[in-house]
């Protein structure tokens, strides 16, 4: 038989994969029902999305424009990398001002869902625990990354949250909708700055079945630097402005119940509260490594305060699970961008549980340490609302509560925090060294009126080691609420117990010289003992606990005497700056310590440095002495 043979087949495949590129959708009409030919609805772009999408927008006509929302809703958002830009509409113009100047922001698109009740996002075959039949969004973004919106108003309508009408949420992240951006926008605001169309809530955020959350969200400013005053949000009369159960993340650079002049508040009886609900600014059920306000890197610090006017609530932020380093730092509260129009707050100023730790204020690490510092009017319960999740008074699960570097002006009450079933001893019994021990700080002065002595309740050094002592100028108006609520309205200057600066040996005893304070008139003085794991006089949630004001008293300032901060000798001249005391100075020498007197040199100046002529010899004292 022939052996039959085959030459040596080969073959290429060739595969061809077209990826969508990402384009630029622009919608040209608010006709989201019939668009005509050569227009784009809105809701055809947001249902003919590629990730990396950017829809902008050119409608003909002055503006605003009002985008009524479809009856069945928008569709599901779940591309990633997706930007809605309503800045792009011709024109509309971000705000161009810090965070304590009025937003001027132009804004042309809004989206409007003040009819009803049949507009809903459609459930589909979502399932999600928490967002469910009585839950809808304007826009819902389901599992996509990077969303970002700016430069849109949000118009919207207060609901009994049924299943035949919804809570309407301006935008709902469900699930795993993580690093969304929501800035430049106007939550229950129409563009007109004067009119209020709220809803349940700006922006909320719903878990997944696994637990993935909305993490990475930044609403507001990020703060990078670049175009943070374009970034500031307004959110009026919402429900519950910023609901969310997700940690890592940013709420900086917004006016929350306050109009875009900054001075003027929210009138909440305009406002329908239906039974069971209230105007809300935050609450985080998942909220670690939560930032309201500046983080305080050095960045943008400045405008990454947020503006509070009035809640119809117990607090401003509540945190409904155990939430660990929570940052509320820069923000102005019950006072509007001039620091001096002010509400009155039938509220606290923050809600925590136990387990939980927050920085409230300064960590004082030197970088931006003043603008960490909130403003905070006129509260009139406690500063901080503690409650005990399990009711069993356990004080090993208290939450670490840091308040530092704040501005406390006319609140009703001075105590740090409050809970029917957690006392004091209790809250500091892994910080006392007696877990009974119900003591306060207190402050008194020396005979000479020259010293602040501080007394402070033994610690556990095993857990924290330091004792800081904060001195504050107290706000006389707190001092005449009630029994005479003592809290700090301006921050002086700090020593830690057993530093060089404090001039008493003995532990849980501070000795600090007035002088240190450079204060310019009598002024009444309170001190305030935060105690903390490090030996610095930084201070980071999680690693330090903040006690009560003590008793005040009230001090003159004393003189600080001049000292030599550099001396040189060259040749037959010497070389000295001064600091401290008051000019005209006078350099003074001598030769031997035990004997003689001492002895002008030159004549008394008034600049540093100065060179004068040396004593010459073997060797010579000089001091400075100043008026």
């Amino acid at each position: 038989m022939k052996k039959l043979s085959f030459p040596f087949l080969t073959s290429t495949v060739v595969l061809f994969c077209f990826v969508a590129k990402a384009a630029v959708i622009t919608v040209n009409t608010i006709n989201n029902v019939s668009p005509g030919v050569g227009e784009t609805s809105l809701l055809q772009a947001l249902s003919s999305l590629h990730d990396g999408d950017t829809i902008q927008f050119n409608i003909p006509g002055a503006g605003p424009h009002y985008i009524k929302t479809p009856d069945a809703g928008y569709p599901f958002l779940t591309n990633s990398n997706v930007t809605i830009d309503g800045y792009s509409q011709p024109g509309a113009s971000p705000n161009s001002n810090s965070i304590l100047a009025p937003n001027n922001a132009k804004i042309k698109i809004a989206l409007d869902s003040r009819d009803g009740p049949e507009q809903r996002t459609p459930l589909g075959p979502l399932n999600n625990p928490g967002y469910g039949d009585s839950e809808s969004a304007i826009l819902a973004v389901l599992r996509a990354k990077n969303f970002k919106i700016r430069g849109v108003s949000f118009l919207s309508r207060q609901t009994p949250g049924a299943s035949d009408d919804p809570d309407i949420y301006c935008v709902a992240l469900i699930d795993d909708a993580t690093n969304a951006h929501l800035n430049g926008c106007w939550f229950g605001l129409d563009p007109d700055g004067v009119t209020v169309a709220s809803g349940r809530s700006a922006v909320a955020s719903f878990k997944g079945v696994n637990g993935a959350s909305a993490s990475g969200l930044v609403f507001g400013t990020n703060g990078d630097g670049q175009n943070d005053e374009a970034e500031f949000n307004i959110s009026m009369g919402m429900g519950l402005a910023i609901h969310l159960e997700t940690p890592n993340v940013k709420v900086a650079g917004n006016f929350i119940n306050v109009f875009p002049n900054g001075t003027t508040f929210l009138d909440l009886s305009t406002i329908v509260i239906l039974d069971g609900e209230g105007i809300e600014a935050i609450e985080n059920g998942g909220g670690d490594n939560m930032i309201i306000g500046t983080d305080g890197n050095g960045t943008g610090d400045a405008n990454e305060r947020n503006i509070f006017g009035p809640v119809f609530y117990n607090t401003f932020a509540e945190f409904w699970g155990s939430a660990t380093n929570i940052v509320f730092a820069g923000n102005y509260v019950g006072v509007g961008i001039n620091g001096q129009t002010v509400i009155t707050n039938p509220s606290s100023l923050i809600n925590i549980r136990n387990l939980s730790s927050i920085r409230i204020g300064s960590n004082f690490d030197g970088t931006g340490d003043a603008i960490e510092g909130n403003l905070i009017y006129n509260l009139d319960s406690a500063f901080i609302g503690f409650n005990d999740n399990n009711n069993d008074n356990d004080g090993a699960d208290a939450a670490q509560i840091i308040a530092r570097g704040n501005s406390l002006v006319n609140n009703a009450s001075a105590i740090l925090m409050q809970d029917q079933n957690v006392s004091i001893a209790t809250y500091y019994s892994t910080v006392m060294a007696d877990s009974t021990n119900n003591s306060i700080t207190t402050l008194s002065t020396n005979a000479s009126g020259t010293q602040l002595l501080v007394s402070t309740a033994p610690p556990n050094t095993n857990n924290y080691p330091t004792a800081i002592v904060d001195f504050y100028a107290v706000d006389p108006v707190g001092l005449t609420n009630g029994p005479g609520y003592v809290q700090g309205k301006t921050y002086l200057g700090s020593v830690i117990d057993g530093s060089t600066q404090d001039s008493d040996p003995a532990p849980n005893q501070i000795a600090f010289f007035i002088g240190n304070l450079n204060l310019t008139g009598t002024t009444t003085l309170a001190a305030l003992v935060t105690y903390s794991k490090d030996n610095s006089l930084v201070t980071q949630a999680g690693r330090a606990v903040t006690a009560i004001f003590s008793t005040p008293v009230t001090v003159a300032p004393v003189a600080v005497p001049p000292s030599i901060t550099s001396f040189s000798v060259s040749g037959a001249q010497v070389t000295l700056s001064v600091s401290g005391g008051t000019p005209p100075y006078q350099l003074q020498v001598r030769s031997d310590l035990t004997t003689g007197s001492w002895v002008g040199v030159g004549a008394p100046f008034t600049g540093s440095p100065a060179t004068f002529p040396s004593a010459g010899g073997n060797q010579a004292f000089y001091r400075v002495a100043g008026q």
